[in-house]
């Protein structure tokens, strides 16, 4: 989309707003003035443009029928007709309370973008369901757009004629760049776990659900197959189709009899146990992508936090307890545990990590028991945690695990945790490569 396009639909708002007070090339002028050189979102932008010379803001949400590649974010009072590319529905919670919400991707023949339905559908919604909406609202998310269906919005079925189909060649990915709310990819992969589950799909009518690991030389992501497609664990595939969702950011890659599976020589790619020790990958990629399932870390510990070491949980929830109470069960008898929370920094970047007990007394080199005892004769757990940081700060490590991804960052859950060394002559190279650059 050219640069005038794309602010085309926003200065038809503007000069509505105005009752043509300004020229259109004043109006784009004025936009790209607060966008581009203050940085102001776009919809603050309008408003602001619109009360500098006098206009009601409220004039700008006259409902508007968008395509979906004209939705660039930050907008409301958009109505657009669509199809239902992908529907999903999970649990999530506000004020403290649950909420069931929907969330998956719409289509046009111009694109697609993810949608969150924030309140249950007055119609029963379904993949391949065409349907307009109306009144819905905008935002971006990693600076791409989305569309939020709320309160005031309504969707109501309409003839599937009326959205043609977006027709697009699959796009063909590494497992390491399939990021949340991508479709109609080109995947190649090593099947190394596969389950057959009975689920409940709408209406509790029972479905067939193939889910598993799959892995390529760049990383390995959870997948998720609506239909039989007679795989088996080893197998070499190609699959064509099928979008990529997310579970606190890690990417879970799904497909169904719409999608192609061609099965591939044996030799198309690495052995499963030598695809385990292909996924590295620096904070910083994974920042970006968002989450990862047994994935290796090479890092160093930089700090221990509090809440390392020998700690108690509640019983009945297994909350951390502080001072002898859980925060939800009130006085308690604590349980034991032992474990590290702590900070790895690859020079890309940092995440958190936690290591169970079992890795813990591993790194300790000495038991729970010990570790009772130990604390008793100082009269202080801390001791504990004051043993973690001697062994583990400024150690260059390799952790496995798998990494989710929220609101607070990055965590690493490790299932495997090994000192590095150091090949001291080739760093000091390494160092000197970079000096003479």
């Amino acid at each position: 989309m050219q640069e005038k396009e794309k602010f085309a639909p926003h200065v038809e708002d503007i000069n509505r707003a105005l009752n043509g007070k300004l020229s259109e090339e004043q109006i784009e002028e004025e936009l790209r003035t607060y966008t581009e050189r203050y940085g102001v979102p776009l919809g603050s932008a309008k408003r602001s443009i619109v009360k500098k010379y006098e206009g009601n803001p409220q004039d700008l949400y006259t409902n508007t029928e968008k395509s979906i590649e004209d939705i660039i974010g930050d907008e409301q009072g958009l109505d657009l007709k669509c199809r239902i590319v992908s529907i999903n529905e999970k649990e999530i919670e506000v004020d403290d309370k649950p909420k069931q919400i929907w969330y998956g991707i719409l289509g046009d023949d111009t694109g697609t973008i993810p949608f969150t339905l924030w309140e249950e559908p007055s119609i029963e919604l379904n993949k391949g369901d065409t349907v307009k909406v109306e009144n819905a609202y905008a935002n971006t998310w990693n600076e791409k757009p989305q569309i939020n269906i709320g309160s005031r919005a309504s969707i109501k079925e309409i003839d599937s004629d009326e959205v043609p189909d977006f027709e697009s060649e699959a796009q063909k990915l590494d497992l390491k760049d399939i990021r949340e709310n991508m479709r109609n990819l080109d995947i190649t992969a090593r099947i190394t776990s596969i389950e057959k589950k009975i689920v409940n799909g709408r209406d509790d009518e029972e479905k067939e659900l193939f889910s598993g690991i799959i892995a390529d030389e760049t990383g390995k992501a959870q997948f998720s197959a609506w239909h039989d497609f007679d795989l088996s664990e080893d197998d070499v595939v190609r699959i064509k189709g099928g979008y990529v969702g997310s579970w606190r950011g890690i990417p879970q890659y799904s497909f169904d009899e719409n999608a192609e599976v061609e099965f591939l020589d044996d030799d198309e790619l690495s052995p499963s146990e030598e695809l385990d020790d292909l996924s590295v990958y620096t904070i910083s990629d994974l920042a970006k992508r968002g989450g990862a399932i047994d994935a290796v870390i090479d890092a160093v510990m930089i700090d221990i936090k509090s809440g390392s070491g020998l700690i108690f949980r509640c019983p009945e929830c297994g909350r951390v307890i502080q001072k002898g109470a859980c925060r939800v069960h009130g006085k308690v008898e604590g349980e034991p545990d032992l474990r590290v929370k702590g900070i790895l920094d690859d020079g890309t970047g940092a995440l958190t990590v936690i290591v169970n007990r079992e890795l813990t007394e591993d790194i300790l080199d000495y038991d729970m028991e010990k570790a009772m005892e130990t604390a008793k004769d100082a009269m202080n757990q801390e001791i504990i945690k004051d043993d973690l940081e001697e062994k583990l700060i400024a150690q260059p490590l390799r952790v496995k695990g798998n990494i989710t991804s929220d609101d607070y960052g990055l965590m690493l859950i490790a299932n495997d945790f090994e000192y590095k060394s150091i090949d001291v002559e080739e760093e000091a190279r390494k160092m000197l490569d970079e000096v003479r650059v």
